[in-house]
């Protein structure tokens, strides 16, 4: 998450983001039709894939000399890129389920900003259907000045990011980033679809103030619903100072020097009466390295090092359950939003026979659902935890629960969200920290403000999706906002808690739908209702979030 306001260095750096969505759903074939012709075993005779540029030029508010000098210069996306990304190839039976898949494939890269993928016709002397798969491109190369202020603390960062080179669909980017932690200066690449197939390459080089991080990762994932096998390998080499906070100040920080390497693999029978069930397996060496710092040559409590090597083995159980939204996490796009159960667990088994500096049972839990509760209401639940089991107990176990409702009051253009988050730790290890404050929902208090064992945020939120587009450049939305949280326990670098905090606040979003940076920008003025001297009346917070 990096705090940014996007000036704009080129005319293009942010996009306009009132233009319409692609036409699509109107002419869409109904779902008695479709379900007929798949008991017909209809087959698929051709696929014509149609690329539409950035602006759409029969939009009158679009049909302007900067677009179409910005339709110019963008170029579109190959149509084999969105054929390799299609779950459906011409001569295959006809099913409407993988058409609907395809598109959620569609819209999940960063270069394509809405997709339909639907029948055009249907043929009854041959059985056959014809399939158009229709994008819209985004502004992919966005260059890039930001600030931001959160907490009290200022961040400023320069980046080129091209996540559509040549109309290839990869990514490369540099980036300069000042951030509370570090100066970080980085170079990315990233292949989603590598040689036209499925296996995805993502490379990054990184050089910081404080140390180099170098990541690799190939991996063939289980890319759709009905995939059989996936197998990947990852690489990370790095070097960091890490700090512990205590009131929004620094008071102890140590070196980190961290080797990770994993490999992976899964199986799985496909898709079966809505469900995939997938079994993994892989081995991975972690290991953590602790010392002193220059600036802090005694720390309080340095961590001591960590040598984990273990086989492991688990499942995942994904429930294909997706519904289409708009104006909900953020403005302007199709949202495919996942209500089915995905449950993931993971279980290994560390040993000094592998290598690993003690024995160990590591256990690692996620899981995620989501309901539909009717009238524009709806609740989403996520739950994570990870433990080791040592010869003397369980170690660094941290448990996260979250529950989210919205409710769209008004009309749809308002939405209504309460957030309840929790976090329970037992025995961190003492490089890991639970930390409350302006970075982890408690707005009106600065970054990192209260550590401890326990930690529990409320955020209850109105949201305002306005019909606005200044220079058509964003489009705009508002929120009124109240947090509470408090940590309990004791961490032994940090004071005590210091209860219930609360704040109150308004603050404005803004969103670039045509633009392949897919964040929300957040403008936050935050009150806390009980600070005490030190905390500033008034916190600005200025950042960039997945969501609204």
């Amino acid at each position: 998450m990096r705090p940014y306001v996007c000036l704009l260095v080129s005319s293009f750096a942010c996009m306009p983001a009132g233009a319409q969505l692609l036409p699509g759903h109107a002419s869409a074939p109904t779902a008695d039709q479709t379900a007929r012709w798949e008991a017909l075993g209809a087959t698929i005779a051709d696929i014509a894939i149609v690329v539409e540029n950035v602006f759409d030029l029969s939009n009158p508010e679009e049909d302007k000399r900067v677009y179409r000098i910005a339709n110019q210069l963008h170029i579109k996306t190959r149509p084999e890129v969105v054929a390799n990304i299609l779950l459906i190839r011409s001569g295959d039976r006809f099913d409407q389920r993988l058409l609907e898949e395809s598109e959620r494939l569609l819209r999940g890269n960063i270069f394509i900003s809405d997709a339909y993928v639907q029948v055009v016709n249907y043929d009854a002397s041959r059985n056959t259907v014809d399939i158009e798969a229709r994008i819209r491109d985004t502004w992919s190369f966005t260059p890039e000045l930001s600030f931001g202020r959160s907490g009290g603390q200022n961040e400023y960062g320069l980046a080129l990011d091209e996540s559509n080179l040549l109309g290839f669909g990869k990514d490369i980017a540099f980036s300069y980033d000042s951030n509370i932690d570090r100066i970080e200066r980085y170079i990315r690449y990233v292949d989603p679809n590598l040689r036209g197939g499925r296996t995805r390459l993502d490379v990054t080089f990184a050089n910081n103030s404080d140390g180099d991080r170098y990541r690799l990762l190939a991996r063939r994932p289980f890319y759709a619903l009905d995939a059989r096998w996936a197998v990947g390998a990852e690489l990370i080499d790095e070097k960091r100072i890490d700090p512990i906070y205590d009131l929004g100040e620094l008071v102890d920080e140590f070196s980190r020097a961290r080797n990770f390497l994993e490999v992976s693999g899964g199986w799985s029978r496909g898709l079966i009466n809505g469900r995939t069930l997938r079994w993994l397996a892989g081995a991975t060496y972690d290991q953590h390295q602790f010392s002193p710092t220059v600036d802090v040559p005694v720390p309080m409590l340095l961590p001591p090092d960590r040598k984990l090597v273990y086989p492991w083995a688990g499942f995942q159980l994904f429930v294909d359950d997706f519904r289409e939204l708009t104006q909900f996490n953020t403005m302007g796009r199709i949202e495919d939003i996942p209500f089915g159960l995905n449950l993931r667990l993971r279980l290994g088994r560390a040993s000094a026979g592998f290598g690993a500096d003690r024995d160990a049972w590591l256990l690692n839990i996620d899981a995620s659902r989501g309901w539909d509760l009717g009238y524009n209401r709806f609740v989403f639940t996520d739950f994570s935890a990870h433990a080791r089991r040592e010869n003397l107990g369980l170690r660094n176990v941290w448990l996260n629960t979250r529950a989210r409702y919205f409710q769209r009051n008004f009309d749809y253009r308002h939405l209504f969200s309460v957030n309840l988050e929790t976090l329970l730790s037992e025995r961190l290890d003492p490089d890991q920290q639970v930390l409350l404050g302006g970075d982890n929902g408690l707005r009106g208090y600065p970054l990192r403000y209260q550590a401890g064992e326990r930690r529990a945020v409320l955020n209850v939120e109105q949201r305002f999706f306005m019909n606005w587009f200044p220079f058509r450049l964003f489009q705009v939305g508002a929120a009124m906002f109240f947090d509470a949280g408090r940590t309990w326990g004791q961490d032994p670098r940090a004071t005590p808690s210091r209860g219930v905090l609360y704040d109150v606040g308004v603050g404005l979003r803004l969103a670039s739908p045509r633009s392949s940076g897919r964040s929300v920008i957040h403008i936050d003025l935050a009150f806390p209702l009980n600070r005490d001297s030190t905390i500033d009346a008034v916190q600005l917070l200025i950042e960039t979030k997945s969501s609204f």
